[in-house]
This record gives structure tokens, sequence and C-alpha cells, in this order.
């Protein structure tokens, strides 16, 4: 199967390392699961994947099943706006490829539960494959939008890959100090 170039740069970007415990949301099948899997393997790092689609979920535990088995991997069939982050615990990464809810709504709960899911420090990475005829720098803005509202502070660019224009944003979680306050 061949990957698409998005979800590769995407895993590039994030720069896994084996001891990460990273959040994907919206995972599809799991090919982007797959290859943050590749990347923790001798470590014990950890990635947890969130998908609203039961198929969705299937398909991915179906295709990671041996980091399933290992404990690398486990697939969430929910919505992230209803997640616990007290029940998943804390994240060094985060990634989402393709999840529109961040550009065609305010994305305020879901800013919020990602921002509690982050550990200080934390980055969260979305990556969106150009649509056609769309116009990148108010989908960019927007996306900046919905994560300033959970405390992010965010970065976009235009990136080529491959012969596919990508949206790449960055968001950081300020580091905190003491009772959540940020530190200087």
């Amino acid at each position: 199967m061949r990957v698409p170039e998005r979800l590769v740069a995407a895993v590039d970007l994030l720069d896994v390392r084996p001891d990460d415990r990273v959040l994907e949301v919206g995972c599809g099948p799991g090919v982007a699961a797959a290859l943050v899997c590749e990347r923790l393997a001798g470590g014990r790092g950890r990635l947890v994947a969130l998908d609203r689609s039961a198929a969705a979920i299937a398909a991915a535990g179906k295709r990671n099943a041996e980091a399933v088995a290992d404990g690398r991997a486990a697939f969430v069939r929910t919505a992230l706006a209803d997640v616990d982050p007290a029940a998943l615990g804390g994240f060094d990464k985060a990634l989402a490829c393709n999840v529109n809810l961040f550009w065609t709504g305010p994305a305020a709960r879901e800013s919020s539960v990602l921002s509690r899911l982050l550990r200080p420090g934390g980055r969260l990475l979305l990556v969106y494959g150009a649509p056609e005829g769309r116009a990148l720098g108010p989908m960019a803005e927007s996306v900046r939008a919905a994560l300033h509202g959970g405390g992010f502070r965010t970065a976009s660019s235009v990136r080529r890959r491959g012969g596919t224009s990508l949206l790449v944003v960055t968001a950081d979680l300020p580091h905190r100090g003491h009772r959540g306050q940020q530190s200087a």
C-alpha cells in the first residue's frame, strides 16, 4: 500500500522518539499510526489513537495488531470532545491529519481537551493536504484561532512534499509552573 505523502510528512515533522507518548486524533485506518509505532519500537513510548468511526478503529487495530499486542498502541473509538483527559493520561506529542473540525468550526471544546492532554511543553501538529481550489491562508487562520482558545502558541507554514501542498500548523503549550501558571 502506498502511504500518502501528507502522512509521511506529518510523522517526520512530529519527530517521534522511542519513549514519547503520542496521541493521534482522527486516526482513520491507522496508516499514520503504523508510521508512529515504527518509531516507538525499542522504547517505552506509546501511541493512543482516537477516531469516531467503529470501522476505522477496527481497521487501525488490525493494521497495527503487533503494536497493540506489545503495548505500543491502543485505538479508542471516541470523539475528541468526549475524551476524559484524566483517563488517558498525558502526552508529549499529538498529531491530526486532515481533521477538519479545527478549520470548519470553533473547536473550543476540542482545543481545551487537547491542552489538558498535552504535557507542559507538549507539541500538537496538524497537517492538511491542500484542498483543491481552497486558499490556505484563511484555512490556516481558522485553525490557529481554534487552537488559541486552548492556550496554544501556534505557527503555520505551507510546504511542498512529493508534489503535494501541505498546510502545517504547529501548536505548543507553554511550560507551566505550579498551579497551572505559565512560567516566564
